[in-house]
């Protein structure tokens, strides 16, 4: 089969690999398309070194034989933590939390192939109707619903979102159908202009433009979505109000510091939010299916879709903001 792998920054290459046998309790998925994540995005700038893996987790396929309790041909979405099952953590349905925890598309073969071949358990219906592009969308989304567990986002709170890429955006709407009322700060207008379709408010991304902001409203809750090399994480400490919360989403390449003293000060709550989860009365992939059948115009959020063959190009503009590019798909079938 064929499959796209990182092997330097800004070099996708596709390659022939193997297709996966499915073991015992596994089932072949024959991918339909894999979106392009900012963690991704790392490897392809340089930003953290590619792993040996076909990247991608984001994916959306059909099942290719009966296994599981799945039929052939049924559409799903896949849960890509490959977690043991067994341990404390898993069996308090916290698999994101496990110890051997392995990621596909870094720490296992991705989306980005023809092909892939996981357990059964981490699979998921796509419910009728919903068109395959957007229910490639529940990855991102589940990590905004566990974003706003995590951050306990209560009715009427003000919640500002630190990023409006796609984790950002979705982040946005997951907080603001916990109840929270949603600010976001947006660097490039068609950004600002997904928030506001999505419901949310919208406030420039420089750091002053935040800070003037906040001075007259400040937020009871921040999430930050940015990550990378950024200084965001100090932002939404300024940022929150005294005894408030921050759920910290974004992947740090580099060394977070805090201003001790201020940290010390406004005593908040300072906390990360690892993907998603099990818990409670349903699995955050599955609210975040629930979700997007219920407003299926959140896939107006995948803005670009290229085939597998021509993933380089996606990986091109889905790294370069100026290319209007929100989520950008790489279709394998």
């Amino acid at each position: 089969m064929r499959a796209a792998y990182c092997t330097s920054p800004h070099r996708i290459e596709l390659r022939d690999a193997p297709e996966p046998n499915a073991a015992a309790g596994e089932v072949l998925v024959r991918v339909a398309a894999c979106g392009i994540c900012g963690s991704d995005l790392h490897y392809f700038t340089g930003a953290a070194p590619p792993p040996p893996v076909c990247l991608g987790h984001e994916i959306v396929g059909r099942v290719a034989s009966p296994a599981g309790g799945f039929a052939a041909g049924e559409t799903v979405v896949i849960e890509p933590l490959l977690a043991c099952g067994r341990c404390e953590r898993c069996q308090a349905g916290q698999p994101n939390l496990c110890p051997r925890l392995r990621i596909l598309g870094s720490m296992a073969p991705g989306g980005f192939a023809e092909a892939v071949a996981v357990p059964a358990t981490t699979l998921l219906r796509v419910p009728p109707g919903l068109p395959i592009e957007t229910a490639m969308l529940a990855e991102p989304l589940a990590v905004g619903v566990h974003a706003s567990h995590v951050a306990a986002i209560g009715p009427g709170e003000r919640v500002l979102v630190l990023g409006a890429g796609a984790i950002g955006l979705l982040t946005a709407f997951a907080a603001a159908r916990a109840g929270g009322a949603v600010t976001v700060s947006a660097r490039h207008p068609h950004q600002a202009d997904a928030a506001r379709a999505l419901g949310a408010a919208v406030v420039g991304a420089e750091p002053d433009v935040v800070r003037a902001w906040s001075a007259t409203a400040p937020p009871d809750v921040v999430l930050e979505t940015v990550g990378g090399a950024g200084t965001t994480l100090d932002l939404a400490l300024e940022a929150v109000r005294p005894g408030g919360r921050i759920a910290a989403l974004g992947k740090f390449t580099q060394p977070i510091v805090l201003p001790p003293l201020r940290f010390l000060m406004k005593e908040v709550h300072l906390t990360s939010s690892m993907t998603y989860c099990r818990q409670g009365a349903r699995p955050d992939f599955a609210t975040a299916l629930a979700l997007l059948a219920a407003h299926p115009t959140l896939g107006s959020l995948v803005t670009h879709a290229v085939p597998l063959a021509d993933a380089a190009r996606g990986f091109t503009l889905a790294a370069d903001k100026r290319s209007g590019a929100v989520k950008v798909a790489v279709r394998a079938d």
